[in-house]
């Protein structure tokens, strides 16, 4: 009789942690790891963090900040919903 032995690799969903490894990462994005290596070394998308004991993750507020950027996102637009959401605010009280 085979036995087969499963184990979690993550305690925590993605959507519950800081940090990816490069296939994570690369899949958080929607690129294959190699096209993932190929943005990181055209400074597209962020080098990975160094953890001690030489592991390399890469910070999900990062990857999403270069996604922002590459989708056009940018912070003065998020001020600019925040000013409407108080004129809105104004509005109807």
């Amino acid at each position: 009789m085979t036995m087969i032995t499963c184990g979690l690799i993550h305690a925590l969903p993605p959507s519950d942690r800081r940090v990816f490894g490069r296939p994570e990462a690369a899949s958080f994005v929607g690129a294959s790891v190699g096209y993932f290596d190929k943005l990181v070394r055209a400074g597209i998308m962020p080098q990975p963090l160094s953890l001690p004991g030489g592991v390399k993750r890469w910070d999900v507020r990062a990857l999403n900040k270069a996604l922002d950027g590459l989708s056009g996102i940018s912070e003065s637009e998020d001020s600019e919903s925040e000013d409407s959401d108080n004129e809105w605010d104004r509005l109807v009280q």
